[in-house]
């Protein structure tokens, strides 16, 4: 350093994540906890609402399953558009949208006009947004940073997200006891603008669009990742996860609580805030250790096993003693093991098809979830959710062994590329 130059404070903090001493990333990552904050507190506000509507169980479910629909149909041609346009702008335009529609459920609030079919509604517009937001927004952040920093960046964004989901919920609980429910969809839009300004500051950073063809864009990134084994695991690992452990541990639990360990209200929040304690510090154990093939795929496998023992010990628990550390080790591990897979997936997508790649993992998880929601709950019903959890487990250890030495295991090796993917789809 230039001994006339003044030292940046990050240079006085040596033990932050090095891809932090990035500043377009920096600013761009402390938008993201803005932004998620607010989404946060959404989630609650907006499930609170159709509470005041309804005291339906199914009713509150469909909400999610609507608004997941959008995705499942439009996700794919999300990362196309990704791939063929800036992604910034479609960021800025998404983000947008988002606020606009977060004022929207708080105008409808505040009147106090709100009926079902409009929150039906308002989750279709939701999901179309979030369909083209998730593949930009994934494909976006390789292109503020260097390859390397690639790991740190995701383990950053996968703290961001859990570290707001105990931050929003409670700032939601706050603003909505002195201000009322419309408050935070309010602070949520407003939390949008974060994003935007951050966004709309780094116009000069937009890289070189490779070519994307008109026709047979899609099918592109859909030949490049079933042509590479370790891309499909990684896929399937997403998906398998999606169905079998998603439902169970973010939709199940409260029911958990109360109906198979026999807690109340404090309890469902003491598991809760177990989970959120447990996901924020496995994206934030994936900061350390080493960033190479092989140490990652030793934390996939390792992963697998920990939600399958995680999943176990919920099924068994005869007590909040048992099933308080069995949701902390399934948290941890899948939280850990959803970074890592994400990293990989990242590394091994070509720029040229970031966007479609991406989506194609996006949709494993989005695409899969309302009917896993549907499935996993109409099973638990069934034969009750112990039962279901233990064959969950089960599955989930068996399908992911099988995944992970089928196809994750072995080296990514690329040696035709783009140019051979094209061939096939365009000969």
């Amino acid at each position: 350093m230039d001994p006339a130059t003044p030292p940046r404070w990050t240079d006085r903090l040596p033990e932050l994540p090095r891809v932090l001493h990035n500043r377009a990333y920096r600013r761009y990552w402390l938008s993201q906890l803005v932004s998620l904050t607010g989404t946060w507190m959404q989630q609650v506000a907006s499930s609170l609402v159709v509470l005041t509507l309804t005291t339906s169980a199914f009713a509150l479910g469909l909400v999610s399953v609507v608004g997941s629909l959008p995705m499942l149909l439009l996700t794919l041609q999300g990362g196309v558009v990704a791939d063929r346009h800036d992604k910034r702008a479609i960021l800025i335009v998404t983000q947008s949208l988002l606020g606009f529609f977060a004022l929207v459920y708080a105008g409808l609030v505040l009147a106090d006009v709100v009926a079902y079919w409009q929150l039906l509604a308002l989750a279709v517009v939701f999901g179309v947004a979030a369909a083209f937001e998730l593949p930009a927004s994934q494909a976006f952040v390789p292109e503020l940073i260097d390859r390397e920093d690639l790991p740190e960046a995701i383990a950053l964004n996968a703290v961001a997200f859990n570290g707001t989901r105990l931050l929003g919920p409670a700032l939601a609980a706050v603003a909505i006891g002195a201000f009322g429910l419309a408050s935070a969809f309010l602070l949520n839009a407003l939390s949008f603008l974060a994003v935007i300004g951050v966004l709309v500051s780094l116009r000069g950073r937009a890289v070189e669009k490779p070519a994307v063809p008109r026709g047979g864009a899609l099918r592109e990134g859909l030949v490049y990742v079933r042509g590479r084994p370790a891309l499909l695991g990684l896929v399937g690992i997403t998906g398998l996860t999606s169905l079998l452990v998603f439902p169970n541990l973010a939709v199940l639990m409260p029911l958990y609580v109360t109906e198979v360990l026999g807690g109340g209200d404090a309890w469902v929040g003491v598991m809760l805030a177990c989970s959120g304690a447990g996901s924020l510090t496995g994206s934030l154990a994936l900061l350390r250790g080493e960033k190479t093939e092989a140490a990652a795929n030793t934390r996939i496998r390792l992963g697998v096993v920990g939600v399958a023992a995680g999943l176990l010990g919920l099924a068994l628990a005869p007590s909040f003693a048992v099933a308080i550390p069995a949701t902390l080790v399934l948290s941890f591990s899948l939280s850990r093991t959803m970074a890592q897979v994400q990293t990989r997936v990242q590394e091994l997508a070509p720029d040229a098809l970031r966007g479609r790649v991406m989506s194609i993992h996006g949709l494993a998880f989005t695409g899969v979830m309302p009917f896993a929601i549907l499935l996993v709950s109409g099973t638990a019903e069934l034969i009750g959710l112990p039962r279901t959890l233990l064959i969950a487990a089960a599955l989930y250890l068996v399908i992911g062994v099988v995944l992970y030495r089928r196809f994750i295991r072995h080296p990514a090796v690329d040696p035709d590329g783009v140019a051979a993917v094209r061939a096939v789809v365009s000969p």
